[in-house]
Protein backbone atom coordinates (compact mmCIF):
# COMPACT_ATOMS: atom_id res chain seq x y z
CA UNK A 1 0.00 0.00 0.00
CA UNK A 2 2.94 2.27 -0.23
CA UNK A 3 1.64 3.81 -3.64
CA UNK A 4 -2.01 4.24 -2.73
CA UNK A 5 -1.55 5.12 1.04
CA UNK A 6 0.91 7.61 0.47
CA UNK A 7 11.07 11.20 1.58
CA UNK A 8 34.78 20.57 3.23
CA UNK A 9 37.92 20.06 5.61
CA UNK A 10 37.82 17.05 6.66
CA UNK A 11 40.47 16.05 9.47
CA UNK A 12 41.27 12.20 9.59
CA UNK A 13 43.74 12.25 12.67
CA UNK A 14 41.10 11.35 14.82
CA UNK A 15 39.67 7.61 14.59
CA UNK A 16 36.38 7.10 14.00
CA UNK A 17 35.96 5.58 17.13
CA UNK A 18 36.83 8.85 18.75
CA UNK A 19 34.95 11.69 17.26
CA UNK A 20 35.13 15.05 19.38
CA UNK A 21 31.81 14.90 21.05
CA UNK A 22 30.02 18.90 21.12
CA UNK A 23 27.34 19.47 23.64
CA UNK A 24 24.28 19.08 22.19
CA UNK A 25 22.72 22.54 21.41
CA UNK A 26 18.50 22.05 20.07
CA UNK A 27 16.62 24.77 18.90
CA UNK A 28 13.69 25.11 20.70
CA UNK A 29 11.23 25.93 17.53
CA UNK A 30 13.10 23.30 15.53
CA UNK A 31 11.44 20.35 17.56
CA UNK A 32 7.88 22.05 17.22
CA UNK A 33 8.65 22.70 13.65
CA UNK A 34 9.35 19.29 13.30
CA UNK A 35 5.84 17.78 15.09
CA UNK A 36 3.72 20.78 13.21
CA UNK A 37 5.38 18.89 9.64
CA UNK A 38 4.24 15.08 11.09
CA UNK A 39 0.36 16.67 12.63
CA UNK A 40 0.13 18.56 8.58
CA UNK A 41 -0.30 14.46 7.65
CA UNK A 42 -3.38 13.86 9.56
CA UNK A 43 -4.66 17.00 7.56
CA UNK A 44 -3.25 15.93 4.41
CA UNK A 45 -4.63 12.53 4.77
CA UNK A 46 -8.07 13.67 5.74
CA UNK A 47 -8.49 15.91 2.67
CA UNK A 48 -8.03 12.38 0.48
CA UNK A 49 -11.47 11.61 0.54
CA UNK A 50 -12.71 14.86 -0.45
CA UNK A 51 -10.13 15.87 -2.90
CA UNK A 52 -11.22 15.37 -6.31
CA UNK A 53 -7.29 14.85 -7.81
CA UNK A 54 -5.08 13.54 -5.68
CA UNK A 55 -1.51 11.12 -6.34
CA UNK A 56 -1.27 8.80 -9.29
CA UNK A 57 -2.55 4.77 -7.67
CA UNK A 58 -3.15 6.69 -4.01
CA UNK A 59 -6.27 4.22 -2.99
CA UNK A 60 -8.40 5.09 -0.05
CA UNK A 61 -11.45 3.50 1.68
CA UNK A 62 -14.17 5.91 0.92
CA UNK A 63 -14.35 8.74 -1.87
CA UNK A 64 -17.24 11.48 -1.61
CA UNK A 65 -19.38 12.31 -5.04
CA UNK A 66 -19.08 15.93 -3.62
CA UNK A 67 -15.63 17.08 -3.35
CA UNK A 68 -14.78 20.14 -2.07
CA UNK A 69 -11.43 22.81 -3.95
CA UNK A 70 -10.17 23.58 -0.53
CA UNK A 71 -9.24 20.35 0.41
CA UNK A 72 -8.13 19.45 -2.90
CA UNK A 73 -5.73 22.88 -2.39
CA UNK A 74 -4.91 21.67 1.04
CA UNK A 75 -4.01 18.44 -0.10
CA UNK A 76 -1.58 19.40 -2.89
CA UNK A 77 -0.40 22.40 -1.16
CA UNK A 78 0.69 20.67 1.97
CA UNK A 79 1.91 17.99 -0.03
CA UNK A 80 4.75 19.82 -1.57
CA UNK A 81 6.76 21.33 1.47
CA UNK A 82 6.01 19.22 4.61
CA UNK A 83 7.97 15.89 3.08
CA UNK A 84 11.16 18.41 2.05
CA UNK A 85 10.94 20.01 5.92
CA UNK A 86 11.06 16.77 7.44
CA UNK A 87 13.74 15.77 6.25
CA UNK A 88 15.52 18.80 6.21
CA UNK A 89 15.20 18.49 9.98
CA UNK A 90 15.71 14.88 9.86
CA UNK A 91 19.57 15.56 8.82
CA UNK A 92 19.89 18.90 10.99
CA UNK A 93 18.92 16.32 14.01
CA UNK A 94 21.27 13.71 13.10
CA UNK A 95 24.41 15.62 12.73
CA UNK A 96 23.92 17.43 15.91
CA UNK A 97 23.40 13.83 17.73
CA UNK A 98 26.26 12.32 15.85
CA UNK A 99 28.12 15.58 17.10
CA UNK A 100 27.13 15.55 20.34
CA UNK A 101 26.98 11.61 21.18
CA UNK A 102 29.44 10.21 18.44
CA UNK A 103 29.15 7.00 16.75
CA UNK A 104 27.56 4.48 19.35
CA UNK A 105 25.64 6.58 20.56
CA UNK A 106 24.02 7.33 16.80
CA UNK A 107 23.56 4.03 15.71
CA UNK A 108 21.68 3.40 19.20
CA UNK A 109 19.67 6.35 19.10
CA UNK A 110 18.72 6.70 15.81
CA UNK A 111 17.54 2.24 15.93
CA UNK A 112 15.34 2.70 18.68
CA UNK A 113 13.30 5.97 17.38
CA UNK A 114 13.37 4.37 13.45
CA UNK A 115 13.71 1.12 12.82
CA UNK A 116 11.66 -0.07 16.40
CA UNK A 117 8.80 2.11 15.50
CA UNK A 118 9.12 0.48 11.38
CA UNK A 119 8.95 -2.74 12.40
CA UNK A 120 6.66 -3.15 15.09
CA UNK A 121 4.12 -0.42 13.27
CA UNK A 122 4.26 -3.20 10.41
CA UNK A 123 2.41 -5.60 12.57
CA UNK A 124 0.46 -3.74 14.95
CA UNK A 125 -1.07 0.00 12.91
CA UNK A 126 -1.23 -1.73 9.21
CA UNK A 127 -3.58 -4.80 10.04
CA UNK A 128 -5.88 -2.39 11.81
CA UNK A 129 -5.18 0.12 8.80
CA UNK A 130 -6.11 -3.19 6.66
CA UNK A 131 -9.49 -4.12 8.34
CA UNK A 132 -10.78 -0.38 7.81
CA UNK A 133 -9.48 -0.02 4.33
CA UNK A 134 -11.74 -3.26 3.26
CA UNK A 135 -14.76 -1.84 5.60
CA UNK A 136 -14.82 0.81 2.99
CA UNK A 137 -14.21 -0.85 0.05
CA UNK A 138 -17.27 -3.10 0.70
CA UNK A 139 -19.35 0.09 1.82
CA UNK A 140 -18.42 1.69 -1.42
CA UNK A 141 -19.00 -1.80 -3.24
CA UNK A 142 -15.84 -1.80 -4.51
CA UNK A 143 -14.79 -5.49 -3.07
CA UNK A 144 -17.26 -8.40 -2.53
CA UNK A 145 -17.52 -10.20 1.16
CA UNK A 146 -15.43 -13.46 -0.68
CA UNK A 147 -12.63 -10.95 -1.49
CA UNK A 148 -12.70 -8.95 1.93
CA UNK A 149 -12.25 -12.30 4.12
CA UNK A 150 -10.01 -14.97 2.19
CA UNK A 151 -7.30 -14.49 1.14
CA UNK A 152 -7.53 -17.11 -1.87
CA UNK A 153 -9.85 -14.67 -3.68
CA UNK A 154 -7.85 -11.55 -4.98
CA UNK A 155 -9.20 -7.78 -4.87
CA UNK A 156 -9.96 -6.25 -8.49
CA UNK A 157 -6.63 -5.00 -10.37
CA UNK A 158 -6.73 -1.84 -9.14
CA UNK A 159 -6.82 -2.58 -5.59
CA UNK A 160 -4.75 -5.31 -5.27
CA UNK A 161 -1.39 -3.74 -7.21
CA UNK A 162 -1.48 -1.37 -4.16
CA UNK A 163 -2.52 -3.52 -1.31
CA UNK A 164 0.77 -4.60 -0.11
CA UNK A 165 3.40 -2.12 1.52
CA UNK A 166 4.22 -0.11 4.41
CA UNK A 167 1.70 2.50 3.61
CA UNK A 168 2.06 5.93 5.91
CA UNK A 169 5.32 4.39 7.13
CA UNK A 170 6.92 4.60 4.24
CA UNK A 171 8.74 7.65 5.51
CA UNK A 172 10.61 5.60 8.23
CA UNK A 173 11.89 3.11 5.81
CA UNK A 174 13.10 5.84 4.03
CA UNK A 175 14.65 7.83 6.95
CA UNK A 176 16.69 4.39 7.82
CA UNK A 177 18.42 4.51 4.66
CA UNK A 178 19.55 7.71 4.09
CA UNK A 179 20.47 7.51 7.70
CA UNK A 180 22.09 4.22 7.19
CA UNK A 181 24.22 6.10 4.02
CA UNK A 182 24.46 9.30 6.21
CA UNK A 183 25.90 7.36 8.92
CA UNK A 184 28.55 4.86 7.10
CA UNK A 185 29.79 7.83 5.46
CA UNK A 186 29.53 10.23 8.51
CA UNK A 187 31.40 7.67 10.35
CA UNK A 188 34.80 8.48 8.56
CA UNK A 189 33.92 11.90 8.24
CA UNK A 190 35.45 13.45 11.70
CA UNK A 191 34.49 16.77 12.47
CA UNK A 192 37.52 19.50 12.62
CA UNK A 193 38.73 20.71 15.11
CA UNK A 194 38.91 23.66 13.27
CA UNK A 195 35.46 26.10 12.24
CA UNK A 196 34.52 24.69 9.35
CA UNK A 197 34.84 27.43 6.69
CA UNK A 198 31.58 29.45 5.27
CA UNK A 199 29.34 27.69 2.69
CA UNK A 200 29.77 30.70 -0.31
CA UNK A 201 26.44 30.74 -1.99
CA UNK A 202 26.41 32.24 -5.66
CA UNK A 203 25.99 36.12 -5.49
CA UNK A 204 22.70 37.29 -4.86
CA UNK A 205 19.88 39.54 -2.73
CA UNK A 206 20.26 37.50 0.60
CA UNK A 207 17.17 36.92 1.15
CA UNK A 208 16.92 35.23 -2.52
CA UNK A 209 19.92 32.66 -1.96
CA UNK A 210 17.21 29.39 -1.18
CA UNK A 211 17.02 29.84 -5.04
CA UNK A 212 20.27 27.80 -5.59
CA UNK A 213 19.06 25.13 -4.09
CA UNK A 214 15.83 24.89 -6.09
CA UNK A 215 17.78 23.90 -9.05
CA UNK A 216 19.09 20.51 -8.36
CA UNK A 217 15.81 19.74 -6.36
CA UNK A 218 13.38 20.12 -9.38
CA UNK A 219 16.15 17.89 -11.38
CA UNK A 220 15.84 15.01 -9.05
CA UNK A 221 11.87 15.54 -9.44
CA UNK A 222 11.11 16.21 -12.86
CA UNK A 223 13.92 12.89 -13.30
CA UNK A 224 11.49 11.18 -10.80
CA UNK A 225 14.48 10.41 -8.72
CA UNK A 226 12.39 10.08 -5.47
CA UNK A 227 14.81 9.37 -2.60
CA UNK A 228 17.55 10.95 -3.87
CA UNK A 229 15.22 14.39 -3.86
CA UNK A 230 14.41 13.59 -0.26
CA UNK A 231 17.67 12.86 0.13
CA UNK A 232 19.36 16.29 -0.71
CA UNK A 233 16.58 18.43 1.95
CA UNK A 234 18.40 15.77 4.13
CA UNK A 235 22.13 16.40 3.03
CA UNK A 236 20.87 19.92 3.48
CA UNK A 237 19.78 19.71 6.70
CA UNK A 238 23.52 18.30 7.54
CA UNK A 239 25.80 21.48 6.60
CA UNK A 240 23.07 23.82 8.07
CA UNK A 241 24.16 22.18 11.67
CA UNK A 242 28.07 21.79 10.33
CA UNK A 243 27.56 25.74 9.59
CA UNK A 244 26.14 27.58 12.59
CA UNK A 245 25.13 30.72 11.43
CA UNK A 246 24.13 29.34 7.93
CA UNK A 247 20.57 28.56 9.14
CA UNK A 248 19.77 32.42 10.26
CA UNK A 249 21.58 33.73 7.48
CA UNK A 250 18.84 31.37 4.87
CA UNK A 251 16.11 32.07 7.29
CA UNK A 252 16.70 35.42 8.07
CA UNK A 253 13.20 36.39 6.16
CA UNK A 254 10.27 34.44 7.12
CA UNK A 255 7.92 36.86 5.44
CA UNK A 256 9.54 37.60 2.43
CA UNK A 257 10.16 33.88 1.78
CA UNK A 258 6.62 33.43 2.62
CA UNK A 259 5.41 36.27 -0.15
CA UNK A 260 7.82 34.84 -2.39
CA UNK A 261 5.54 31.04 -2.33
CA UNK A 262 2.71 32.90 -3.43
CA UNK A 263 3.11 32.95 -6.97
CA UNK A 264 4.59 28.99 -7.49
CA UNK A 265 1.65 27.81 -4.90
CA UNK A 266 -0.56 29.25 -7.84
CA UNK A 267 1.07 27.27 -10.19
CA UNK A 268 1.42 23.70 -8.45
CA UNK A 269 -2.62 24.03 -7.72
CA UNK A 270 -3.09 24.79 -11.23
CA UNK A 271 -0.67 21.88 -13.24
CA UNK A 272 -1.12 18.94 -10.44
CA UNK A 273 -4.27 17.81 -10.89
CA UNK A 274 -4.10 18.47 -14.27
CA UNK A 275 -0.98 15.83 -13.57
CA UNK A 276 -2.59 13.42 -11.39
CA UNK A 277 -5.38 12.79 -14.58
CA UNK A 278 -2.15 12.53 -17.04
CA UNK A 279 -2.67 15.73 -19.09
CA UNK A 280 0.75 17.79 -18.68
CA UNK A 281 3.06 17.98 -21.67
CA UNK A 282 6.83 17.24 -20.88
CA UNK A 283 7.25 21.50 -20.51
CA UNK A 284 4.70 21.00 -18.42
CA UNK A 285 5.95 18.67 -15.83
CA UNK A 286 9.18 20.35 -15.51
CA UNK A 287 7.29 23.44 -14.76
CA UNK A 288 5.69 21.96 -12.36
CA UNK A 289 8.74 20.24 -10.79
CA UNK A 290 10.10 23.87 -10.77
CA UNK A 291 7.32 25.19 -8.93
CA UNK A 292 7.09 22.31 -6.22
CA UNK A 293 10.36 23.05 -5.78
CA UNK A 294 10.42 26.51 -5.11
CA UNK A 295 7.51 26.09 -3.31
CA UNK A 296 9.44 23.48 -0.72
CA UNK A 297 12.31 25.95 -0.31
CA UNK A 298 10.80 28.67 0.22
CA UNK A 299 8.26 27.15 2.46
CA UNK A 300 10.67 25.87 4.55
CA UNK A 301 12.69 28.47 4.94
CA UNK A 302 9.99 30.50 6.22
CA UNK A 303 8.79 28.21 8.64
CA UNK A 304 12.34 27.80 9.51
CA UNK A 305 12.54 31.69 9.82
CA UNK A 306 9.41 31.61 12.07
CA UNK A 307 10.82 28.39 14.19
CA UNK A 308 13.96 30.70 15.10
CA UNK A 309 11.98 33.03 16.83
CA UNK A 310 10.64 30.75 19.39
CA UNK A 311 13.39 31.78 22.78
CA UNK A 312 12.32 29.14 24.53
CA UNK A 313 9.57 26.63 24.37
CA UNK A 314 6.24 26.44 26.36
CA UNK A 315 5.34 23.39 27.90
CA UNK A 316 2.27 22.75 25.86
CA UNK A 317 4.63 23.70 22.40
CA UNK A 318 7.21 20.65 23.85
CA UNK A 319 4.35 18.17 25.11
CA UNK A 320 2.14 18.79 21.81
CA UNK A 321 6.20 17.69 20.14
CA UNK A 322 6.52 14.78 21.89
CA UNK A 323 2.72 13.07 20.92
CA UNK A 324 3.14 14.35 17.12
CA UNK A 325 4.97 10.98 16.56
CA UNK A 326 2.71 8.56 17.74
CA UNK A 327 -0.26 10.58 16.65
CA UNK A 328 1.00 10.38 12.94
CA UNK A 329 2.18 6.55 13.60
CA UNK A 330 -1.34 5.59 14.44
CA UNK A 331 -3.43 8.34 12.41
CA UNK A 332 -4.14 6.59 9.34
CA UNK A 333 -6.67 4.29 10.90
CA UNK A 334 -8.12 6.42 12.92
CA UNK A 335 -8.75 9.06 9.75
CA UNK A 336 -9.89 6.12 7.33
CA UNK A 337 -12.61 4.89 9.76
CA UNK A 338 -13.78 8.83 9.80
CA UNK A 339 -14.27 8.84 6.59
CA UNK A 340 -15.70 5.40 6.63
CA UNK A 341 -18.74 6.92 9.35
CA UNK A 342 -19.05 10.01 7.73
CA UNK A 343 -19.90 8.73 4.08
CA UNK A 344 -23.50 8.24 4.90
CA UNK A 345 -23.96 11.62 6.68
CA UNK A 346 -24.97 14.81 4.67
CA UNK A 347 -22.60 17.54 5.51
CA UNK A 348 -20.03 19.91 3.22
CA UNK A 349 -17.13 18.30 2.12
CA UNK A 350 -14.71 21.05 4.01
CA UNK A 351 -17.31 20.31 7.42
CA UNK A 352 -16.16 16.30 7.20
CA UNK A 353 -12.41 17.06 6.91
CA UNK A 354 -12.27 19.25 9.79
CA UNK A 355 -14.43 16.89 11.53
CA UNK A 356 -12.12 13.83 10.36
CA UNK A 357 -8.62 15.88 11.44
CA UNK A 358 -9.80 16.98 14.65
CA UNK A 359 -11.39 13.98 16.09
CA UNK A 360 -8.30 11.78 14.90
CA UNK A 361 -6.05 14.51 16.61
CA UNK A 362 -7.91 14.04 19.78
CA UNK A 363 -8.33 11.00 19.79
CA UNK A 364 -4.13 10.58 19.21
CA UNK A 365 -3.72 12.66 21.85
CA UNK A 366 -5.71 11.03 24.21
CA UNK A 367 -4.27 7.61 23.53
CA UNK A 368 -1.12 9.18 24.12
CA UNK A 369 -1.04 10.20 26.84
CA UNK A 370 -2.82 7.66 28.67
CA UNK A 371 -1.36 4.70 27.09
CA UNK A 372 1.79 5.77 25.33
CA UNK A 373 3.74 9.20 27.44
CA UNK A 374 4.98 7.12 30.57
CA UNK A 375 5.24 3.77 29.06
CA UNK A 376 7.72 1.50 27.05
CA UNK A 377 6.43 2.82 23.97
CA UNK A 378 6.86 6.51 25.01
CA UNK A 379 10.75 5.66 26.54
CA UNK A 380 11.11 4.39 22.48
CA UNK A 381 9.44 7.48 20.42
CA UNK A 382 10.96 10.43 22.37
CA UNK A 383 12.74 9.55 25.73
CA UNK A 384 11.83 8.81 28.94
CA UNK A 385 8.58 11.36 31.02
CA UNK A 386 8.01 11.06 34.64
CA UNK A 387 4.82 12.78 35.47
CA UNK A 388 5.70 16.17 37.19
CA UNK A 389 8.99 15.88 36.77
CA UNK A 390 8.19 16.04 32.61
CA UNK A 391 10.44 18.93 31.30
CA UNK A 392 13.28 20.12 32.54
CA UNK A 393 14.55 23.34 32.08
CA UNK A 394 13.78 24.81 28.95
CA UNK A 395 15.41 24.48 25.70
CA UNK A 396 17.23 27.46 24.64
CA UNK A 397 17.75 29.14 21.34
CA UNK A 398 21.36 28.35 20.27
CA UNK A 399 23.01 31.38 19.54
CA UNK A 400 24.52 32.03 16.01
CA UNK A 401 27.19 34.20 14.34
CA UNK A 402 24.82 36.43 13.14
CA UNK A 403 21.86 37.81 15.14
CA UNK A 404 18.95 37.04 14.27
CA UNK A 405 4.57 15.15 -4.92
CA UNK A 406 4.15 11.67 -7.26
CA UNK A 407 2.64 14.76 -9.07
CA UNK A 408 3.59 12.39 -12.04
CA UNK A 409 5.42 9.50 -14.06
CA UNK A 410 8.43 11.56 -13.82
CA UNK A 411 7.41 14.37 -10.81
CA UNK A 412 7.34 12.26 -7.29
CA UNK A 413 6.69 11.68 -4.91
CA UNK A 414 3.54 8.80 -4.81
CA UNK A 415 4.53 9.29 -1.02
CA UNK A 416 2.16 10.74 1.77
Amino acid sequence: MRNSLSHEHVDHAVSPGAIPHRPAHRLAGLDALRGIAMLLGVVLHACCAYSATTLDGLIWPVREAVTSPTCEALFWWIHTFRLPLFFFLAGYFSENLFQSRGVEGFWKQRSVRILIPYYVGLVTILPVNLVVWTIGWLQSGLCTWEQAVTPFVPFPPELQAHYFGPAHLWFLMDLTFITLAYGLLRWDWNSSSHKPPAWKLPLGPEWLRPIWFIVPSAILLWDDISSSYFGFYFIVGVQVDRRKDLLSRLAGFPWSHLIATLPSVAVVLWLAPAQARHELSDGGILTLAIAVAWTAWFTMFSALGGALKLQTQHRGIRYLADAAYWIYLCHLPLVGLGHVLLAPVSLPAVVKMLVVSAATLLLGLASYHTLIRYTVVGRVLHGERKRGKEHGPPIERQPTAVPAPHLGSRVPSPKT
